[in-house]
């Protein structure tokens, strides 16, 4: 699920330029000096409609100079913000001048950087800003990257704007570990101007307290940031976000109800204006405790506040939570809700913007198979094993029939065709798996930085469990397509990624003994089958991790001891199929007892087993036990 905070206003900052009397090598009149001055002083004092008018007669003087247009972009930019009439221009536009602009300098963007582009920092910096401001992060970091390491030549204010810019991209690229790395930088280089006492340093400091505090959290270090945000009262949108932050905090440690509180705080701080955000966090506490339903409420809000308002000037949405990650929220709660069909159709929307996401592939896979298996309810328990009979009086027999099983359906359309078909299932997840970093390929990080990524970044510890989960539900779709040889190489994949350092969970152990045991008996290769169900050699570990715990439904089997349950009934109908009937009688006999609930399969194998030993009685025993006087049809004279 997706988590959110506010940002702060790091990624909205632009540099401006030195005056043009720095830069241009012509001669300079007292007229251009003294509106470079008035522009300088109307722009510092934040009236940039004055500001811009002043830049205007300056052009008319000055039309061929390069600085002067790029100061004109910025206050145009500016009082675009603070929303001053018949200034707005749109963020595309803001990129088309600025490169126009570096093509006039003789700036490469694409080349690598050279000596002389120091003096072109400037207009890089408020490119890369843009780019940000699009949302498109990978051009804003190549362009910012061309600023680091940093140059002496710059001011120490611009070097700290350079790596408030690189963390919120770090961010944005959900790699925490660089931005940490950015974060400790920018600490240092303040600590260093404790000595200057000033509003404008406190602020920054405030900036930096929250920006690092979001790295901590993204990097999921905790441990001592909920006591120091707790001693911090900010003001404005650094108080609002502080509370973000502090709210995710709770959530991580699993104090969902003080999280939710700590939410409702943020709306009353903020007067009562209601983020996205707010709402789509509201959604993901309520999906982690279980209630599906009420979080796609909560994110239905999210996504009508996105399409129905927050928006600024020139169109552009003030909040950093994208429509597909609201989206892809939804597709998820609908699926943990049981409804395959209508997550199905959201994230097939979802996918075509986060087509490079493993995870929308495989919640893609999810759907399809849940629609072909809304739940295994008739593995769990039963009292019944017949649903009829044939023939009459003394004739009358009981026919005892396995539960039904799902049709898997045969249709004309094309594997790769969209629909809920077990043949889409197979193409999403060959998609996923493919899209997963080969293993061992992590270096030195803890997190995976991965682009196309939806949600939170995943650690290279979630993506091999990620990987584990695709390949055992790429075994369970090769079965029931009928392709055994692919299913049985899919089970034993999953036991080769089992290592002494890294033990699968036990459940993900069961799946793969019972689906390679499975496979290689309808291959007709009962012997091979036997080995993956010797209790001897199997083993499901001592935990039942990534099992059905987080899921509103419980699915059988959901122990660890109904586990081994399962294994050991899968054995006994080997031995059946072999005829060594008392091994089976012995094996069958520790999951039966008289008068108790068991599977339904187990009771038909002890009543198979006894009809077979020529247990007659204990055979009518079960029949009149577990078959209702009812379904007897009345004797004919």
């Amino acid at each position: 699920m997706v988590m959110s905070e506010e940002p702060d206003m790091v990624g909205k900052e632009v540099d401006t330029v030195r005056e043009e009397k720095g830069k241009d090598k012509e001669r300079v009149s007292d007229k251009e000096k003294d509106l470079a001055g008035e522009a300088s002083t109307a722009f510092n004092s934040g009236d940039y409609t004055s500001c811009l008018t002043t830049l205007e007669k300056l052009e008319i003087l000055r039309p061929t100079d390069i600085v002067l247009a790029h100061n004109k972009i910025v206050v145009q930019c500016r009082a675009g913000e603070v929303g001053e009439g018949g200034t707005t221009v749109s963020l595309s536009e803001v990129v088309q001048q600025l490169e126009g602009l570096a093509k006039t300098q003789g700036l490469s963007l694409s080349s690598s950087r050279s000596e002389e582009e120091v003096e072109s920092s400037v207009l890089v910096y408020n490119l890369a800003v843009a780019r940000f401001q699009q949302r498109h992060m990978l051009q804003a970091s190549q362009l910012a990257s061309r600023l680091l390491p940093l140059s002496a030549a710059i001011s120490t204010s611009f070097a700290r704007k350079i790596l408030f810019l690189h963390c919120e991209l770090s961010l944005a690229l959900h790699q925490p570990e660089l931005a940490l790395t950015h974060a400790a930088k920018l600490e240092e280089m303040l600590g260093d101007l404790q000595g200057e006492q000033g509003d404008n340093l406190s602020l920054e400091q405030g900036r930096v307290l929250v920006l690092k505090a979001r790295c901590s959290v993204m990097a999921r270090l905790t441990k001592t940031l909920k006591k120091e945000l707790k001693s911090v009262s900010l003001p404005g949108t650094l108080g609002q976000t502080c509370e973000f932050v502090r709210s995710h905090i709770e959530a991580l440690h699993g104090n969902h109800r003080k999280s939710i509180k700590m939410l409702n705080s943020v709306v009353q701080i903020a007067g009562n204006r209601v983020f996205p955000h707010y709402y789509n966090n509201l959604g993901c506490l309520h999906q982690i405790m279980r209630k599906p339903n009420l979080a796609i409420y909560y994110f239905k809000n999210a996504l009508d506040r996105l399409e129905g308002g927050e928006t600024g000037p020139a169109g552009q949405s003030t909040s950093w939570l994208t429509q597909s990650q609201v989206l892809y929220n939804i597709g998820i709660s609908l699926l943990h809700a049981k409804r395959p069909g209508v997550a199905f159709d959201i994230l097939l929307e979802v996918v075509g913007a986060h087509y490079l996401d493993p995870h929308v592939w495989f919640h893609l896979a999810e759907c399809c198979v849940l629609a072909h298996q809304p739940d295994n309810q008739n593995q769990g328990r039963a009292r019944e094993v017949s649903q009829g009979g044939a023939g009459a009086g003394l004739s009358y027999k009981l026919v005892a029939t396995n539960p039904p099983q799902p049709t898997v359906g045969s249709t004309n359309t094309p594997g790769a065709t969209p629909v809920l078909s077990m043949d889409f299932a197979y193409v999403c997840l060959k998609n996923a798996e493919s899209l997963l970093p080969a293993s061992g390929s992590g270096g030195e990080g803890v997190f995976c930085e991965g682009v196309g990524y939806i949600g939170n970044p995943v650690t290279w510890v979630e993506v091999e469990q990620l990987r584990v989960a695709i390949i055992t539900c790429k075994a369970y779709t090769a079965l029931t397509l009928g392709d055994y040889v692919p299913a049985q190489h899919y089970a034993e994949e999953i036991l080769t990624l089992q290592t002494p350092t890294k033990p699968l969970p036990g459940c993900y152990q069961l799946l793969a003994r019972l689906y390679a045991a499975e496979s290689l008996i309808l291959q007709d290769r009962l012997t091979e089958a036997m080995l993956h169900l010797d209790p001897d050699t199997v083993t499901l570990g001592d935990t039942w991790e990534a099992s059905s715990q987080s899921l509103a439904q419980t699915w059988y089997p959901d122990t660890l001891d109904t586990g081994k349950q399962a294994v050991q009934y899968n054995l006994a109908v080997g031995f059946a199929l072999r005829e060594e009937w008392d091994k089976a009688s012995t094996i069958v006999g520790q999951l039966y007892r008289e008068g108790q609930d068991v599977p339904v399969q187990v009771l038909l194998l002890v009543l198979y087993l006894s009809l077979r030993q020529g247990q007659v009685d204990r055979a009518r025993r079960i029949v009149r036990e577990r078959c209702p006087a009812t379904s007897r049809p009345p004797d004919t004279s």
